[in-house]
This record gives structure tokens, C-alpha cells and sequence, in this order.
């Protein structure tokens, strides 16, 4: 237990060098973007192509899978049920509040938190895949056609998917984890070499976005916000948990996948909203408070698990 307090609380630190950075001045005020960029184009998906690669398929895809569907979908019709019946939020403020209470940031928080914590970055990648693939599409249909753009098309919504860097990156993985094919050695040290940088750099970069952040709770979409950022840190954990349970899931297996499902709301949720130019707030909020508080949860959820394991 004592590990994984230590190494969430290096992610912390991370975080508030990359704060404290931006703060001071030392760096600027888009560093945070174009770290982020980075990440997104070259670091993260490297990561995730040589972790995928090197994982048995039958790692990746199976009862993991399953878990991260089940709560994701789950999660978002239950804050969607109560966001409308019981707090009277307008479509729009449903379809990003219900994206901000259940897309997880498996590519960026889930990679350190797999790394440090669970042991190796392949446990975010069953998130990923059902993210990925169906739940981040679903949602930019959804917030486009409640938003003010104009209205997604098959076409639109198959190249937003097949462009994007992790897609590509796991598809790759995958191609080679299933076929046994080895990698030439420069290709494998330039995934290493670029993939390596992922964690520590994302983290740099959220601490940097998160200097001058100031949010109310006082009107309609501050209580969705907490609506949201309760959904995503207890209700959808929870439902892994159970979800796991009822797939035979136990021990360190049975962890991992509740642990993904506490994963803080993904930026995705505010690049839709932005987009769409409904539910920005909501989904800026929920983006930065959950993400705060997921590392405490992290330590916690682990050492309740390690506690009844003993």
C-alpha cells in the first residue's frame, strides 16, 4: 500500500511543478497546449502502440472490456435520467453532463496511473478501446446535434474515428501483438524513446491548464457539475466494481478495473462542448475538479482493496 501512496503522490507533485511552472512564468501560457498536443499526436500513442504490442491480445479484450462498457453506458443514462427528471437540465446540459460523468481519461491519467500504480500502462487500454470506438463518437453525434454546428454525417464520424492518433496507434498494437510480428529494433526504441515521455509530460501539462481556473456551484450548471463529478468519481467505480464481480473478477484484476473506472472525466467532454458551444462549463469544471480528486480516491479505492485482501 505504502508503493502506491508514494507513486500517486509523485503524480501529485508532477501535477503542481507543472502549476507551479506556469504560475512563476517559466513557462508560457499556451505551453499547457502544446504539451498537450504533443501527447496527443506523438507521445501518448507511441505509449500506447508498444504497450498493446507487447500484451497478449487476450489481455486487452475480454472481461476488462466488458467492465469498461458496462459502466461507462451505464453511468450515462443514470446521470442522464436524474439530470432531466430531477434537476429539469435542458438537452444540452444532459448530453455533455452525462459525457463528463462517464468518458475517462484513459489516454492521458490512465497511462501514469497504470504505470505507477497498477503496474503496467495495457491496464487503461480496454478503456480505451470502448472509448474510442464507441462511446467519444456516440457523444460528439449526440453534442452536435443538441450544439450549434452543423450535423455530423456517417462519413464525418468514421474519419474522426480512424484519424485519430490512438485509434491508429492501437490498431498497430494490435496487429502485432495478434500476428507475433517483431517490430524492427529502431521502430521499437523510437515507441520506447517518445512513449516514455507520455506520462510526465501530460502530467506538466494539466498542471499548467489548471492556473486560473475559478468555477461557481451556485447556479444550474454548478449542480450538474457536482452532479457529474459525483457520478464519475463514486457512482461509475461502483458500478465496476459490481459489473467485475458479476464477471468473476477478484484480487488484483478485480482492482484494476475499478480503479479505471474512477479515472477523472476526459478532456474530450470539453473539446465536444466547445464544439458544440453547449455545456462548456459543465464539462470545463468537471474536467480539472475530478481530475484533482481522483489521485486521493486512487489511494483510497487501492487500499480498501489491499485491506480486505489481507
Amino acid at each position: 500500500m505504502g508503493v502506491i501512496a508514494e507513486n500517486v503522490a509523485a503524480l501529485a507533485v508532477v501535477i503542481a511543478v507543472g502549476w507551479l511552472l506556469r504560475r512563476t512564468g517559466a513557462i508560457g501560457p499556451a505551453a499547457g497546449q502544446v504539451l498537450s498536443s504533443f501527447v496527443y499526436w506523438a507521445a501518448a500513442p507511441a505509449l500506447l502502440f508498444y504497450a498493446i504490442s507487447e500484451t497478449p491480445v487476450s489481455q486487452v479484450i475480454g472481461r476488462p472490456l466488458a467492465v469498461a462498457a458496462i459502466s461507462g453506458l451505464l453511468t450515462a443514462i443514470l446521470f442522464a435520467v436524474v439530470a432531466r427528471l430531477f434537476m429539469r437540465a435542458d438537452v444540452g446540459q444532459t448530453v455533455l453532463g452525462a459525457m463528463s460523468a462517464s468518458l475517462n481519461n484513459a489516454a492521458y491519467i490512465g497511462i501514469p496511473i497504470g504505470i505507477y500504480v497498477l503496474g503496467h500502462a495495457s491496464y487503461g487500454v480496454p478503456v480505451m478501446i470502448f472509448q474510442l470506438g464507441f462511446l467519444t463518437p456516440l457523444f460528439y453525434v449526440l453534442s452536435d446535434l443538441v450544439g450549434s454546428h452543423t450535423r455530423p454525417t456517417p462519413a464525418g464520424v468514421l474519419r474522426r474515428i480512424f484519424t485519430n492518433p490512438m485509434v491508429i496507434a492501437a490498431m498497430l498494437g494490435f496487429l502485432v501483438s495478434a500476428t507475433g510480428f517483431h517490430p524492427p529494433s529502431l521502430v521499437d526504441t523510437t515507441a520506447h524513446l517518445i512513449g516514455d515521455a507520455a506520462p510526465g509530460t501530460v502530467l506538466i501539462a494539466l498542471g499548467a491548464s489548471m492556473v486560473g481556473q475559478t468555477f461557481s456551484m451556485h447556479s444550474l450548471d454548478g449542480r450538474l457539475t457536482g452532479l457529474a463529478c459525483g457520478f464519475k468519481l463514486l457512482v461509475q467505480p461502483l458500478i465496476g466494481l459490481a459489473a467485475g464481480l458479476a464477471l468473476g473478477l477478484s484480487g488484483h484484476a478485480l482492482m484494476t478495473v475499478t480503479v479505471m473506472a474512477g479515472l477523472p472525466t476526459a478532456q474530450n467532454a470539453f473539446i465536444a462542448a466547445t464544439r458544440a458551444k453547449v455545456g462548456e462549463k459543465i464539462a470545463e469544471a468537471t474536467v480539472v475538479i475530478t481530475t484533482v480528486a481522483a489521485l486521493p480516491l486512487t489511494v483510497l479505492t487501492a487500499s480498501l482493496f489491499i485491506h480486505l485482501g489481507d
